[in-house]
C-alpha cells in the first residue's frame, strides 16, 4: 500500500454531500475541518494522479494546512510506563513520501489546543525494513480500527470505512509528545519528551474517557467498531508494542563535557537547507 495515490482516489472525488458534511460541525470546541474545498480537492486530486511516485515528497506535501493536510484523524494515546495517562489526541496528517505520514498532534483537553507532539505514520512494508531496537518505538494501528477508537470527524462512513480498511489498518506509529502529559495545565511546555503508544485490547482504556470523546465529536465508538467488523485484522508485526513485553521506554537528558566551540569557516561542511 502506498498513500498519495490511494488516499487521492478516495478523497479527491467528492460529492457535494461530501463537502457539506466535512463542514457541518456546530460544537464551538470542534475547530478541527477538511480543510478543502472542492475546486482544491479536484486540482490536487489531478496533481497526485499524474505524480511519479518517486516525487510524492515534494511540495506541497509534508506542509500542514489547506494546500498538505489530506487525513483529520482522532483516537487515544497512553503515556509508556503510564497507562493510566489518557490522551485524547487530534491528528492533522499529511503525505512525506509513498509510504509514510507524518502528524501534528494536539491535546483535546486543553484550550486553546495546544499542540502535544507529532506521530510519524509508516506501512507495513516500510515496518518490515526497521530494526529491532527501532522497532520498540513503534505502536500498531490493528486494534485502534477495528474497536472503532481512532475515527475520522466529518467523514461519510463509506469513505472512513475505505480509508480504515485499505490504508490505515495494518499500518505503525511513532509518537513523541513535546507537552508532557503531567504538565498539560502548564502554561509552557516543561519537561523532556515522552514517548506514547496506542491500545491494543478491550478493558485498557476508562470506557468513560471514550464516552467523552465521542460526546465531543457527536459519534458512537461501539457502532463504528460493529460496522468496521469486516475488516480483516493483519498480524501485527513482531517487535511493535513493546510496552506489551514489559519494556517502559522513556527519555532523560544526558549531560557531559565536550568541546562547545565552533570550527573555523574553513573547517565548516557546506549544507544546504
Amino acid at each position: 500500500m502506498v498513500f498519495s495515490p490511494f488516499i487521492s482516489s478516495i478523497l479527491f472525488e467528492p460529492t457535494d454531500s461530501t463537502v457539506r458534511s466535512s463542514f457541518s460541525y456546530s460544537k464551538a470546541e470542534i475547530r478541527v475541518r477538511i480543510m478543502y474545498s472542492q475546486q482544491l480537492i479536484l486540482a490536487l486530486s489531478t496533481v497526485l494522479t499524474f505524480l511519479p511516485l518517486g516525487l510524492s515528497a515534494t511540495l506541497p506535501f509534508g506542509h500542514y494546512g489547506p494546500e498538505g493536510t489530506v487525513l483529520f484523524l482522532n483516537g487515544f494515546h497512553f503515556v509508556s510506563g503510564h497507562s493510566d495517562w489518557e490522551i485524547s489526541a487530534n491528528h492533522y496528517c499529511v503525505i512525506i513520501a509513498d509510504d509514510i505520514l507524518q502528524c501534528a498532534v494536539y491535546n483535546t483537553a486543553t484550550t486553546p489546543a495546544r499542540l502535544a507532539g507529532i506521530e510519524y505514520i509508516i506501512t507495513t512494508e516500510a515496518f518490515e525494513t526497521l530494526d529491532y531496537e527501532e522497532r520498540q518505538l513503534w505502536h500498531s494501528h490493528v486494534y485502534e480500527i477495528t474497536s472503532g477508537f481512532l475515527i475520522e470527524p466529518g467523514l461519510p462512513s463509506s469513505v472512513d470505512h475505505t480509508i480504515m480498511k485499505d490504508v490505515l489498518v495494518g499500518t505503525y506509529g511513532k509518537t513523541f509528545h513535546t507537552w508532557r502529559y503531567d504538565q498539560q495545565n502548564s502554561s509552557y511546555p516543561i519537561g523532556i519528551p515522552e514517548l506514547v503508544m496506542g491500545y491494543t485490547g478491550d478493558d485498557q482504556i476508562t470506557p468513560d474517557f471514550v464516552t467523552k470523546r465521542d460526546e465531543m465529536f457527536g459519534v458512537n465508538t461501539t457502532e463504528i467498531r460493529e460496522s468496521r467488523c469486516d475488516i480483516p485484522p493483519p498480524p501485527v508485526l513482531a517487535g511493535a508494542d513493546s510496552w506489551k513485553y514489559g519494556f517502559v521506554l522513556s527519555l532523560g537528558i544526558v549531560n557531559q563535557t565536550s568541546n562547545t566551540s565552533f570550527p573555523s569557516h574553513d573547517e565548516k561542511q557546506a549544507v544546504l537547507s
